[in-house]
């Protein structure tokens, strides 16, 4: 089977544990291009905190950003596609975070507002590492909550930041009866998308874009986001320090982010 495009998870996957990509990433992914296979990005992260790395990595044109919600091509620095969450559902989140502390933040196009008085605290919900990142790339707002129920303005994600895993269960619970994809992300945090909506459906609307069929792509990832695209690829790799649950779920492993799993990926599937 020849294999025509591979997607890459980013934090845990392409990114190494300082939030880096491996030059032999880098390197692979230079090689792959030249021999006329397509590089993805597939990632939890928005458009704009994607083209952080848009310089690193010249040769992958297309991600698939707010876990399969948005299709963007960072060449033009442009959304191709969003499915939005109905503002009624978004209310109902609201509701169900009623009483505990949460860090929300809500994608929209490019772009992710989060509330500004939270920035500086971010290691309360099991955040910390992200805080440069997000000082960086977030429009900040006094008022998260009047800006996710402002009806004008659409969204294609909602993340929800904890500070115990305790009151993720909590919130998940009381999110149960919605149609609305809900993941768990991070140590306590949560995704949450349309129905129907996820990395997979993301990483086969991007095969379609570009005419290749679903039996040829690779999906490569480590967490519970990553499952549906691991599932439903030609071939999903599992990274060295995947969970176990992706790894029961992928047909293959490599090494870890930290050991070149994704040049690994790319010169034992793509190449």
């Amino acid at each position: 089977m020849t294999y025509d495009l591979i997607a890459f998870d980013m934090d845990g996957t392409l990114l190494d544990s300082r939030k880096r990509v491996l030059s032999s990433s880098i390197e692979a992914i230079g090689q792959a291009a030249h021999a006329g296979k397509d590089i993805a990005l597939c990632s939890g992260r928005c458009p704009v905190m994607v083209a952080l790395y848009a310089d690193e990595l010249p040769h992958v044109r297309y991600a698939i950003c707010d876990s399969g919600a948005v299709l963007f091509d960072l060449s033009a620095n442009r959304v191709l596609s969003e499915t939005n969450i109905e503002h009624e559902l978004i209310g109902r989140v609201v509701e169900a975070c009623a009483g505990e502390d949460a860090m929300p933040e809500a994608f929209s196009g490019r772009d992710f507002f989060c509330q500004s008085s939270q920035l500086g605290s971010m290691g309360r919900y099991q955040m910390g590492p992200y805080e440069g990142m997000y000082a960086a790339t977030c429009t900040p707002v006094d008022s998260i909550r009047a800006v996710v129920l402002d009806p004008d303005t659409p969204f294609q994600k909602l993340g929800l930041h904890f500070t115990t895993t305790e009151a993720r269960r909590r919130v998940r619970a009381r999110l149960a009866d919605l149609p609305l994809e809900v993941i768990d992300s991070e140590t306590t945090s949560i995704e949450l998308q349309a129905a129907g909506v996820d990395k997979a459906a993301g990483l086969l609307a991007l095969a379609e874009l570009l005419g290749i069929a679903p039996e040829a792509t690779i999906a490569v990832g480590d967490a519970d986001n990553d499952l549906a695209m691991v599932r439903s690829a030609g071939i999903g790799v599992a990274m060295g320090n995947a969970n176990e649950r992706v790894r029961a779920a992928a047909n293959a492993s490599v090494a870890d982010n930290d050991h070149g799993g994704c040049a690994e990926a790319i010169h034992t599937y793509l190449l």
